[in-house]
């Protein structure tokens, strides 16, 4: 076997073991930060905690990539033997199987078409129990906020507007047609539910088409039915539900166009547009999407053309999917909502490091030594001394209280303060980062079940939010109307209880901690391939995790897209194909 057909070795060593370091480091920091609440960065333990992550994080990413080599090698092996076989069988038989490869590609694309509407067929029937126990839907999340700006008739972008407008929608329709509003939102269950359960029956479909040996397709057909978090969230009314299923249109229509598949062109644009309309930073995810389509256009060499043109593709849609965010935001006359969401950072950074220097008297450990000046700014842009409801794993208790006005107008002092505490006080900036980010990056955290428990607050605030502000909503005509109460009723204990937790191994199937290194993992396997251009489209959910590391918190439907994406390519490219395909 030609040794050019994976990447160099020393390359390849070289990102797992810096993987495997990262990932140690995250391990140690997430599991002292729950145990101690806090990280001393003293110079022995900062040593300790590095050399630990060096040795052992480096070991694991050697031992990780040694197993890939193996495995790609096997699959190399094969795969040469297959096409030397085919070489040998000469011409004659070269022209039979031009005609069998065309005889097999029609029955193909029927018989694809027969899984994807088997497969939607089944998820949407998988689900439909859960739509029932929950009648109308679960209205938890943002509704209120939505009902509001469409009872009022102000529109402010802080919610994607797409969503809010599509709500809207259903709304009418359920009090126009139906003469209740509750049934409208009934029907806007039953629509996204059709819409997840497509783009998921989609991405069974690119796999039988990809020939994946049926064995894998029908553990991915599995997954889609049967993950209970798409019960949950299939029926949830929320943007997240949405975009997820754009999100996995687009993914898997840009694997394909990188494939070599123009047909997939007129599913890119309009599920680049859902992207960018129905979640906000959606479109900020794309930019770093451009950004390394762009490096394929400069280092593509053969392919420059090739990249080219999927850049000029992909800007056009980013171009198309703005122009009609714009529209929208005119066409309802919309305000723009506060920008604090892209200050969370930052305010936990400020927050921390107040209660713990700023002579305020929140922890025991506070040492007074922040100055007067920076002290002065904090507090005129932390409010009512807010940080003083700092909590580590959520931004919103002190981000409530923020007077972005200083950040905005102020923006010399703000830099000012914010680099200067930076320098001053490195650890308790990268705690607050580490704290807020436990639930991406640390496989043990337990934080993000908690996050929407409240104390003395009914149930319904687990991972899966399911608890309603059902005053407000029975205001508006949308009340709990449960076709199917003792369902609902194992349901929300499931929620409550955060069962998936008490799994010891299923568990991680379920904890948002490891699709990141699920993630990374994937990357690794492509690239010991050599197989760069499959590497593009990940970039999409690296720049989505980018903007969800800045954000306020771990929640399940932050990271829902990921989640709902990561089977169908782990197994598009690290499953074996069918023996007998052409």
């Amino acid at each position: 076997m030609k040794q050019n057909r994976l990447l160099s070795k020393p390359i390849a060593y070289t990102i797992f073991g810096l993987t495997g370091f990262f990932f140690i480091f995250c391990l140690l920091t997430g599991r002292e930060l729950a145990a101690e609440g806090n990280i001393l960065w003293t110079a022995g333990h900062t040593f300790q905690i590095l050399g630990i992550s060096f040795v052992v994080g480096g070991a694991l990413g050697f031992l990780i990539c040694l197993l890939f080599y193996r495995w790609a090698k096997s699959v190399n092996t094969v795969n040469m033997y297959n096409e030397d076989k085919r070489n040998a069988n000469g011409q004659k038989d070269q022209a039979f199987r031009r005609i069998s490869c065309l005889l097999w590609k029609r029955a193909d694309g029927k018989s694809s078409w027969i899984v994807f509407l088997g497969t939607l067929l089944f998820e949407f029937l998988a689900w439909l129990p859960a739509f029932l126990a929950y009648y109308p839907a679960i209205c938890a999340y943002d509704i209120p906020v939505q009902t509001e700006q469409i009872v009022s008739g102000m529109y402010i972008d802080h919610h994607p507007l797409a969503h809010t407008l599509l709500l809207k929608g259903t709304m009418w329709l359920g009090e126009t047609v139906f003469g209740s509003v509750n049934t409208g939102i009934g029907c806007y269950a039953l629509f996204q539910m059709l819409f997840l359960a497509a783009a998921f029956a989609f991405g069974v479909y690119c796999l039988h088409r990809h020939q994946v040996r049926r064995i894998w397709l029908f553990l991915v057909q599995l997954f889609c039915i049967f993950y209970p978090f798409h019960q949950y969230m299939s029926i949830s009314v929320t943007k997240d539900t949405i975009f997820s299923a754009f999100f996995v249109l687009f993914l898997s229509a840009l694997w394909e166009i990188v494939d070599g598949r123009k047909s997939y062109v007129p599913l890119f644009i309009f599920a680049g547009i859902g992207v960018i309309l129905f979640r906000n930073n959606g479109k900020y995810a794309f930019l770093v999407l451009l950004f390394f389509i762009l490096i394929a256009v400069i280092f593509g060499k053969e392919r420059r053309i090739f990249w080219g043109k999927v850049l000029f593709l992909a800007a056009g849609t980013f171009l198309i999917g703005n122009l009609a965010l714009s529209g929208i935001f005119r066409a309802v006359s919309a305000g723009q909502g506060d920008k604090r969401e892209m200050l969370s950072l930052p305010i936990q950074q400020l927050s921390r490091t107040m209660v713990y220097h700023g002579g305020v008297s929140v922890m025991p450990e506070d040492d007074g030594t922040m100055s007067d000046t920076d002290r002065a700014l904090i507090n005129d842009f932390i409010l009512e001394e807010a940080y003083r409801d700092y909590r580590p794993d959520f931004a919103d208790p002190v981000k409530s209280h923020t007077n972005t006005y200083v950040a905005r107008y102020r923006a010399k002092d703000f830099l000012s303060t914010y680099l200067g505490l930076f320098f001053q006080y490195p650890g308790d900036y990268l705690n607050a980062a580490l704290a807020v980010n436990a639930g991406y990056l640390y496989p043990g955290d337990v934080s993000h079940a908690y996050i929407n428990a409240q104390e003395g607050q009914e149930a319904g605030g687990g991972y899966v939010q399911t608890r309603w502000d059902e005053l407000t909503l029975n205001e508006r005509g949308i009340y709990k109307d449960s076709k199917w109460p003792g369902l609902m009723k194992r349901m929300e204990k499931w929620t409550n209880d955060n069962a998936y937790l008490k799994y010891p191994v299923l568990k991680y199937l379920f904890v948002p901690g490891v699709w990141f290194w699920f993630y990374l993992l994937l990357t690794g396997w492509l690239l010991i391939n050599r197989k760069f251009a499959k590497c593009i489209p990940l970039m999409l959910v690296f720049g989505y995790y980018l903007t969800l590391f800045l954000g306020p918190t771990v929640q399940l439907r932050y990271l829902y897209p990921v989640m709902a994406a990561f089977p169908f390519f782990i197994v598009l490219n690290a499953s074996p194909k069918e023996k007998d395909a052409i």
